[in-house]
């Protein structure tokens, strides 16, 4: 067995120990969510990912391998600095302007993607995730200096 499929198992028992150990904890309903419904759908996907993962490791295909070159340690940087100022002004920006002003910046600095892209995908994004939170889940979201 190679690293490859050896890593691939390891993941899909853990997402499996995630899934069953928070099932334990309650899932509650969709309306109303219970403190083991988002661990269990993380399991679920990590569980997902890694059997994908896995059967690629069975099938053969050749896993296309990175030089160190082709590694930016710019953009990793770069990254890791948006995320966390994002954690920093999120109370104070809200909800809405926070998630589009991060993913407009990942998209256009370390994508570079085009501006009709970068903007739809962005206003798509926050949008959607106010329609899940706010509307859907109705959670407490803070609303920033703009009220919004």
């Amino acid at each position: 067995m190679n690293l490859d499929k050896g890593i691939n198992i390891f993941w899909l028992f853990l997402g499996l120990l995630i899934m069953e150990e928070s099932y334990r904890l309650n899932l509650g309903a969709l309306q109303r969510p219970d403190s083991g419904l988002f661990p269990f759908l993380i399991g679920m996907v990590i569980a997902i990912l890694s059997t994908i993962l896995l059967i690629q490791a069975f099938k053969g295909e050749p896993r296309k391998e990175r030089k160190q070159e082709d590694i930016s340690y710019r953009n990793i940087l770069l990254t890791l600095t948006s995320l966390y100022t994002y954690a920093l002004v999120f109370e104070w920006l809200g909800f809405i302007p926070s998630p589009f002003i991060l993913i407009f910046f990942l998209l256009k600095v370390i994508e570079r993607k085009g501006w009709a892209v970068t903007v739809l995908v962005a206003l798509l994004a926050s949008l959607c995730s106010y329609v899940l939170f706010d509307l859907w889940l109705q959670a407490t979201l803070p609303r920033g200096i703009w009220g919004i």
